[in-house]
């Protein structure tokens, strides 16, 4: 059987209808969850979705077929090393090491349980999978016993599968290759060096069978560089203490060099973070903030940890947050006894739920442990001799708040958010750095919208470099890469949960732009100066003059004013900042508002008592209606639009800022040089047919003698260019 990929996968296959004869196997068809950070099994048997792909994946460069994103010479190259591991007889060691590689992450209870009783450590699943084989007739259906040290070596392979993908993300040392090379050396070179080869075919698809796409040339190349590495070391001592000796790193000689080291390490574990455009700034700020004698333990403690799980799990949060859980954690394999010089783990997984979920509770525990309260306890247990796992609970407060934050986003009731306004303030926190969290993706689909509006800006952009501020959903920043395929099309945002969404967006639909996480006021220190064609805001400017503090008051020009000339001086001589945002009406005029919709006076009331932008004055008439300024009757319209869902949120900003005439003359204004382009007046200032839509069976809009009036213009366009 092991033989054939083809009738390895036909076995694989028969775990879907029932139990096969083979010990162990049984356990990878268990239903549970999506196995972190992998693609979702199409029937909810994760292990055994993951080992089908794995073997799929060996079928693929069997054929030398490849798969989407790995390079045609990667996939020969690899194909290559295989084709010397299988004239070496060594096929079969491989795919019965692939077989039973996760076979201890699975079982049911009662199996794992029986795993327990027999001494089997089940914390780190590769080291528990190997003793599991090596203490079982597992192999011997296999035959593996003829080949000469066939169970031992696939035991080894099983126990040393995935160290060179943790090596690379950062979150294993290179000593944890100590017991494979103690065995390779055992057998002659020539063949130690294939067993090499077997081990890195099992790597690269064990790799790509987690997410389709995930192993590409420069990952294919990572972990191959650590294959010839281990090549080039399988002669020498057998003695375990001896080879972790030698494969350790050497201890930083100052404490700043142990910065740098740890800066290195810490690097690697929020490489995704980075990649989605995190200021690298923020990784080394945190490391510089640590004190010489935490810099130094922290280096010291972790470079001898297997750190499991740590991006799923801790990435998510801050630089200085997450160097804050990892020395937590070394403390606690100290206080454990655990021997920090010699290869030892940290099991994070179950700080994947509880720190690393996308769904609203976990981000709003993120941002309590970022606020440093003591509103939850990290624990461990030892998981082992070397061992520990850690996990996070909350506190009964910390619970509470929890799930009070979440349901507030969805509630319009002024008593409730006074309520939850009172307790952020209870207990320090910026109830703003929760607000709408649990409503980002419905937020950013909703920005996405008006794409033929958001459309017309780019008949005024000019080609080259292009920076999208604020670039929300993306839709932008796609309908800028599609109209200038030459173009550097950059997506620049504060806030990370936004760059986060459009990360992932952006590597699934294969797009060539880029996001950066970064304050945008200090756009020329990212970009330079005189170094970009076009930048864009996108109804961004309002919510800068909504929510900027300056000399500790919000809804301020000078807000704009000044992220405006930060912009301005990147632009090269000719260049443009294009605005797309909301406008007020011109002041004079009266309005009266009916309401149609049964929630419309209620809403109204909250929207007055609520709004923070400005006092909302106004006279209610005998037959229920309403009459205010033409200005404040379309900004709770604004709000009224979005409806109770995203109230909380609304009634903190600003749509219309100014009205269209001052916007010109300010830009004029703030901004040397400028030239205000004229544009056609029905795309200069407009009112977008959602307005109407949306309110057509809500509200009747008079003038104050009754007459029936039109919506005002909503949004405006300005080009200006610098001469």
């Amino acid at each position: 059987m092991l033989d054939d990929t083809e009738r390895v996968l036909a076995l694989l296959a028969s775990l879907r209808e029932g139990p096969c004869a083979l010990p162990w196997l049984d356990a990878l068809a268990i239903p549970g969850p999506p196995q972190v950070e992998h693609d979702a099994p199409a029937d909810g048997r994760p292990l055994l979705d993951h080992t089908v792909k794995s073997f799929e994946k060996l079928r693929a460069i069997e054929t030398r077929a490849g798969w989407p994103g790995l390079g045609a010479d990667r996939v020969a190259r690899i194909a290559d090393r295989w084709d010397e591991v299988a004239r070496a007889g060594l096929a079969p060691i491989v795919r019965a090491a692939m077989l039973y590689r996760d076979v201890c992450k699975g079982g049911d209870v009662a199996t794992r349980a029986a795993w327990r009783a027999r001494g089997i450590d089940l914390a780190i699943h590769n080291v528990a999978a190997a003793q599991l084989v090596r203490d079982s007739a597992a192999f011997a259906a296999f035959g593996l016993g003829q080949i000469e040290g066939g169970d031992a070596l696939a035991a080894a392979l099983i126990e040393s599968h995935g160290v060179a993908g943790q090596r690379v993300r950062g979150e294993g040392p290179r000593a944890l290759f100590a017991p494979w090379l103690a065995h390779v050396r055992g057998l002659d070179a020539a063949r130690a060096v294939i067993a090499c080869d077997a081990l890195h075919v099992i790597d690269v698809c064990d790799t790509a069978a987690v997410r389709e796409g995930l192993v590409g040339d420069e990952l294919a190349d990572a972990l191959d560089r650590i294959r010839a590495e281990l090549a080039t070391r399988v002669t020498g001592t057998r003695d375990l203490r001896s080879i972790e000796a030698e494969l350790a790193d050497p201890i930083p000689p100052d404490v700043d060099a142990a910065r740098r080291v740890l800066g290195d390490r810490l690097a690697r574990l929020r490489a995704g973070r980075l990649r989605a455009g995190e200021a690298r700034a923020d990784l080394d700020g945190a490391i510089a903030a640590l004190t010489d004698d935490d810099a130094r333990a922290l280096e010291r403690g972790l470079a001898q940890c297997q750190l499991w799980y740590c991006e799923a799990a801790t990435a998510q949060l801050t630089p200085a947050t997450q160097l804050d859980v990892l020395a937590r954690i070394t403390r606690a394999a100290r206080d454990a006894a655990i021997e920090l010089d010699r290869p030892w783990h940290a099991q994070l997984r179950p700080l994947v739920d509880a720190l690393g979920a996308a769904d609203a509770k976990a981000r709003y525990r993120r941002r309590l442990v970022e606020s440093r309260r003591a509103l939850g306890t990290f624990t461990s247990e030892l998981g082992g001799a070397a061992a520990i796992v850690v996990d996070y609970h909350d506190s009964e407060e910390a619970a509470a708040l929890i799930t009070l934050l979440a349901i507030y986003e969805k509630k319009s009731s002024a008593r409730f958010h006074q309520t939850l306004k009172a307790l952020c303030d209870l207990y320090d926190l910026r109830k703003d750095d929760f607000d709408r969290l649990s409503n980002e993706q419905a937020y950013l689909a909703h920005m996405n919208s008006a794409r033929s509006d958001k459309a017309r800006m780019l008949d005024y952009v000019r080609r080259g470099r292009i920076v999208e501020v604020g670039p929300g959903g993306g839709v932008v920043l796609d309908l800028l890469e599609d109209r200038f395929p030459d173009a550097e099309i950059i997506g620049l945002d504060a806030s990370a949960e936004v760059v986060a969404s459009l990360a992932t967006r952006r590597a699934r639909d294969h797009r060539r732009w880029r996001v950066v996480h970064a304050d945008a006021f200090a756009l020329p220190e990212h970009l330079g100066t005189d170094s970009v064609d076009t930048v864009i805001f996108c109804s961004v400017l309002h919510e800068i003059y909504s929510y900027v503090e300056r000399d500790g008051r919000r809804f301020r020009l000078e807000s704009v004013r000044d992220l405006l000339r930060a912009s301005w001086q990147t632009l090269r001589p000719g260049g443009r900042i294009v605005i797309r945002d909301g406008i007020m009406p011109p002041p004079g005029a009266t309005r009266r508002i009916a309401f149609l919709a049964p929630d419309g006076r209620d809403f109204f009331d909250l929207f007055v008592r609520e709004f923070e932008g400005r006092p909302i004055p106004y006279r209610d008439l005998a037959d229920g209606r309403v009459e205010l300024s033409a200005q404040d009757a379309m900004e709770f319209l604004y709000t009224y639009t979005w409806g109770p869902e995203s109230f909380p949120y609304e009634v903190r900003e600003q749509y219309g800022v100014m009205t269209y005439a001052d916007y010109g003359a300010r830009l004029c204004e703030w901004l040397p040089g400028a030239r205000l382009l004229p544009l056609p007046s029905e795309i200069a200032s407009y009112l977008q047919p959602g307005y109407e839509q949306g309110l057509a069976a809500k509200i009747a809009l008079t003038d104050e003698h009754d007459a029936p009036m039109r919506l005002p213009d909503s949004n405006c366009l300005l080009v200006v260019e610098k001469r």
